[in-house]
């Protein structure tokens, strides 16, 4: 075979393989992308059945009025609403850039940002989280413009 022939047999596989790339790549990205929005749904998931389940085990932490509730009942509160409101910045933060986790977790996050708000209103409360989180939240919580 000749040395043009060669070169054009090796022109044709890198071609093929080119185009194989130029596929490849964008579908490997697009499945990689998919299971990133699986597994954060399911790490929400998970930690959503915990909270749930911590309410079934201790009705009154789905009350956030603390009138009434022991000196214990209002520490299991408040470390409940913190895990509450961390599990809110998590949706926050893994949703900023997929709009199907966003608009899958949103109610969610509106849901228990209100049940809890009167714990997120706490300066103090909110010294805990990031600045960007507490300035977002403004919109779902009313929050006075000293927020941290």
């Amino acid at each position: 075979m000749s040395w043009d022939g060669i070169l054009a047999i090796s022109t044709v596989f890198l071609a093929i393989f080119t185009l194989l790339l130029a596929v490849g790549v964008p579908v490997s990205i697009r499945y990689a992308s998919r299971e990133e929005i699986r597994s954060s749904y399911s790490a929400l998931d998970n930690a959503y059945l915990e909270i749930q389940r911590l309410i079934i085990e201790y009705p009154h932490l789905a009350q956030p009025t603390l009138a009434g509730k022991t000196e214990d009942q209002v520490a299991q509160y408040n470390a409940f609403a913190f895990l509450t409101w961390n599990f809110i910045e998590t949706i926050h933060d893994v949703s900023q850039d997929d709009e199907f986790l966003r608009e899958t977790w949103h109610c969610i996050l509106i849901y228990e940002s209100g049940l809890h708000q009167e714990w997120f209103k706490d300066k103090d409360n909110r010294k805990r989280f990031k600045k960007r989180f507490v300035d977002a939240m403004r919109a779902h919580v009313d929050l006075s413009p000293d927020s941290i």
